[in-house]
């Protein structure tokens, strides 16, 4: 039995891999008859891939970015009253705008992956400056942590939660100091509010970060 299909979805398992199969409309019938006359028989699959358009698939904005995407316009939406719509019309033109963005349209059907994850981190700085409550969790969407707790510290926003933040420095302002005098520059620091500011200081930092996964930044 010879069945023509393509990968639609490969996902790493901690034993071995998952890899799932897609078959034109046309042909499923055909193809679970054929499964039905075999049931009682191994199936050996024989995968032969077009490199050059699976490698073109990766690079291509992911089905998880899209969502994340349409989240961060439902919480502008609710924020601003306007619909979700507007919302993604208006982001997208002061991306283009505010970025050195390569085209002339921004489509989310056929954005790179990095372009993405540009457009991500510029909804959520967006957020941050204007006070909109992001519902989920915005350090999942930041590929690079770092570049997350930047923000948050520009933003004035805590990396745990994201509301309005204070800084905590990892590296300790010597006592007698004036914190609003001292250049921080080469020390590392975090923007957290008061609720996890108060619970770093308490639990220490070494467990405060290995708890949220998060570290200080210069």
């Amino acid at each position: 039995m010879e069945i023509k299909c393509t990968i639609d979805q490969v996902k790493t398992l901690k034993k071995g891999m998952k890899i799932t199969l897609s078959v034109e409309n046309d042909k499923v019938k055909g193809v679970m008859k054929d499964i039905h006359n075999f049931i009682d028989r191994d199936l050996i699959v024989d995968l032969s891939i077009d490199a050059e358009n699976e490698q073109e698939k990766l690079n291509q904005i992911s089905a998880d970015q899209r969502k994340k995407i349409y989240a961060l316009f439902n919480d502008i939406a609710a924020h601003t009253g306007n619909n979700k719509e507007t919302v993604k019309g208006e982001m997208k033109t002061r991306f283009m705008q505010n970025t050195d963005y390569p085209h002339e349209e921004l489509s989310l059907g056929s954005i790179s992956r990095e372009e993405a994850s540009n457009f991500i981190e510029y909804i959520i700085e967006f957020c941050f400056e204007w006070g909109i409550e992001i519902t989920d969790m915005p350090k999942e969407a930041f590929d690079d942590i770092e570049r997350y707790l930047q923000v948050c510290l520009k933003k004035k926003k805590c990396a745990v939660c994201g509301s309005e933040a204070e800084i905590h420095h990892v590296d300790a302002i010597q006592i007698g100091h004036d914190r609003n005098k001292v250049d921080d520059s080469n020390k590392r620091k975090i923007a957290l509010c008061r609720q996890h500011h108060s619970e770093a200081h308490n639990i220490g930092w070494k467990t405060f970060a290995d708890k949220y996964k998060v570290k200080g930044v210069k």
